[in-house]
């Protein structure tokens, strides 16, 4: 296991250190621990908004007494912590990051470098996220509390089976209740969130293990700009894609990275990744934030390029059900937020997130309609390649025609012109017919398809792609077809 930064701070005779946490309960254990059994004997403190300043242990009490609780504010607090330092002192302050623009706090933190450098004493800042101001930057180290890892949430899942039996729900653990799955199921949750997701999963026939799922949905829910996908769908039900299914199939139940977690962004170009024309700033902090996640993560990505309707999201969707893997829903657009350094600090929670789930193997697949908005250095991230998803060939649309007949049991054998059509089209129309009791051919009256409606958009995006992407359909690069019509391949349309 990796020294905890706390012992190397102190080691280091670091003043001043930043922990970004999801759970500072937790964040602080850990820092108390890594003090090697001195945590009784060295002063400790904390600070937050509601309960003021207070001593963690009793050096730590007899250390302010100087303290008046209805005179002095925060930065009349590092002041005196400043001007008194104590040898050995370790202070926490709590959602700090939401006192940086209050007058005096960063001047406070400031007096406390060298003052407690001389000391050995460590002022901890806390947040979720923390966004330095620019007269600190240079003064405190920036660290972030990783989630729980499999280990960490196997002693949490061992701690509440105990408490369970203590608390006389069973006469002993029983055996066989589905330990690795409970930890699978909670990675990606605080400490604490887990801890209560999984004692509020347990009854007296053993662990509720969909119970388990499902609160951790909504946990994960929490943050800005994630969902959970939890479908059943394979590459089965979905027609043609055959280059692509079998690329992906390859990674996802490859034995050397097989993948936990599925990041889908769908329609990518559409989000705040684009920062071009963004004067806020904001899509810039965003994009960097990605960037550097993706990198320091080692998360490869795939881009699924083409019209609307193609079956782009359905296989990256399908894709969670044959790696067995999990699939959060990202939308980098809804993460936005209005003070500075908001939507940056959504943009990591949410990666910390993924990468507390996926365990360091992952995998982005995003959808595209139009890449010539993806700024370059986002499209490198995607190490895995960009293909293009066409419309589906005759032979494909067949295959599609059949999925979704048997779906809503139609045994309507006359199909309907569909030259063009896309595979959500003919998802439509064979739900209009099970809806109305309609042929087929009636059906199709009521759908418009997009190589009508957008046939421009169409040829334009063929035109871009041909010779560029992979094909998800043939193996090779995509190749655009001679014409619009698929000659030679005949079916039945009815009169």
């Amino acid at each position: 296991m990796a020294e905890h930064i706390m012992k190397a701070c102190r080691r280091a005779s670091v003043p001043l250190l930043g922990i970004e946490t999801a759970d500072p309960a937790s964040t602080i254990k850990a820092c108390l621990d890594a003090l090697n059994g001195k945590a009784d004997t060295l002063p400790v403190i904390e600070w937050d908004i509601c309960r003021g300043l207070r001593g963690l242990n009793k050096p730590g009490e007899r250390s302010i007494g100087w303290y008046d609780p209805q005179t002095m504010g925060l930065p009349d607090i590092l002041k005196q912590l400043a001007e008194n330092p104590v040898k050995g002192m370790v202070a926490f302050f709590h959602n700090i990051h939401r006192f940086f623009d209050r007058d005096g706090v960063s001047q406070g933190l400031w007096l406390l470098r060298d003052t407690w450098k001389a000391v050995t004493g460590t002022a901890i800042l806390l947040g979720p996220s923390i966004r330095l101001p620019s007269e600190i930057v240079q003064d405190v180290v920036i660290t972030t509390e990783d989630l729980p890892d499999q280990t960490a949430m196997g002693f949490i899942v061992d701690r509440v089976m105990e408490s369970a039996v203590n608390s006389a729900v069973w006469p002993k653990v029983p055996d066989n209740y589905g330990k690795e799955r409970a930890i699978d199921t909670m990675l990606g949750l605080s400490a604490f969130a887990a801890e209560q997701a999984m004692a509020l999963s347990i009854t007296k026939a053993g662990v509720d293990h969909d119970s388990l799922w499902e609160r951790k949905r909504r946990l994960v829910e929490q943050t800005p700009g994630l969902s959970v996908w939890r479908g059943k769908e394979s590459f089965d039900s979905l027609g043609g894609l055959s280059n692509l299914k079998g690329f992906l199939s390859s990674i996802l139940t490859s034995g050397r990275t097989p993948v936990r977690c599925i990041g889908f962004i769908d329609e990518i170009e559409k989000g705040s990744l684009n920062a071009k024309g963004d004067l806020s700033g904001v899509g810039a902090d965003q994009l960097g934030t990605v960037l550097k996640e993706m990198q320091d993560q080692e998360i490869p990505g795939i881009i699924l390029l083409g019209p609307a309707g193609t079956g782009k999201s359905a296989i990256a969707k399908a894709s969670g059900g044959v790696a067995n893997a999990e699939v959060l829903s990202i939308d980098f657009g809804a993460m936005k937020g209005g003070i500075v350094g908001e939507s940056e600090a959504k943009v990591r929670a949410a990666m910390q997130t993924f990468k507390a789930v996926s365990q360091g193997k992952g995998l982005f697949i995003a959808t595209c309609n139009q890449i010539q908005a993806l700024p370059p250095e986002l499209r490198r991230r995607f190490t895995l390649g960009t293909f293009f998803v066409d419309l589906p060939s005759a032979k494909e649309r067949q295959i599609i025609w059949d999925i979704w007949r048997k779906r809503y049991a139609i045994t309507d054998e006359a199909l309907p012109d569909d030259d063009g059509w896309t595979g959500a089209e003919i998802r439509a129309c064979c739900d209009t017919a099970f809806r109305t009791g309609f042929s087929l051919v009636k059906a199709s009256e009521f759908v418009t398809p997009v190589i009508k409606s957008a046939p421009d958009t169409i040829k334009a995006l063929q035109d871009m792609a041909d010779g560029k992407f992979i094909s998800a359909s043939e193996a090779g690069f995509y190749t655009k077809p001679k014409k619009a019509s698929d000659a030679g391949f005949r079916r039945v349309v009815a009169d």
